[in-house]
């Protein structure tokens, strides 16, 4: 649809300092000052291979901290992620890596749940990305970090995005807590 191309590339090309405004799921209308952007590139190997190299797909998405919000899109999806907590590499390997590894053997078609406080989790994607590019402040990543990420859809909008950072690579693992959002739900950048 035209308009949700255009308010995608809005969203996008968004700079320091402007404002979105957009509809919260639970607490309706927010706007917010951009404090900090990111742009992820998204990373594939050709084939499934240890020794194949990741290259960038040809995708980017962004991402803007409001302060108190992450306004975060990847693909068709768009989050507002306004809850985190920093995840340590052992936090990750029992809670979400075995998850991530039974969704990844099943060509990412099963239906991998899993609880993890303070829902019920689907897992909705995985793969990996690099930071093509992090500015202003409140972010827990640099430039050039790259990690993999799980995407999860809970009862009633509710989501989990799960950062995991390679060792020594510029970021913070975390995992995020917020809502999906539909395009619409952005009605102004400016």
């Amino acid at each position: 649809n035209r308009q949700t191309d255009t308010m995608r590339d809005k969203f996008f090309r968004a700079q320091l300092g402007q404002t979105i405004t957009f509809n919260h799921p639970e607490r309706g209308g927010i706007t917010g000052q951009i404090l900090g952007s990111i742009e992820y590139t998204e990373l594939w190997q050709r084939t499934n291979a240890p020794s194949e190299p990741w290259v960038p797909t040809g995708n980017s998405f962004a991402a803007h901290w409001l302060g108190s919000q992450l306004l975060y899109e990847w693909q068709s999806r768009l989050y507002v992620l306004d809850e985190y907590q920093p995840l340590s590499d052992a936090d990750i390997q029992q809670s979400f890596l075995p998850h991530a590894k039974r969704f990844a053997q099943s060509n990412q078609t099963a239906q991998v749940s899993f609880a993890w406080p303070p829902a019920s989790w689907t897992i909705a994607d995985i793969g990996k990305f690099r930071v093509a590019r992090a500015e202003g402040q409140g972010l827990r990543l640099n430039t050039g970090a790259e990690g993999r990420f799980i995407h999860c859809n809970g009862a009633d909008r509710r989501a989990l995005v799960v950062e995991d950072y390679q060792s020594g690579q510029g970021g913070q693992d975390t995992a995020w807590i917020g809502y999906t959002l539909d395009w619409d739900d952005i009605q102004k950048i400016g």
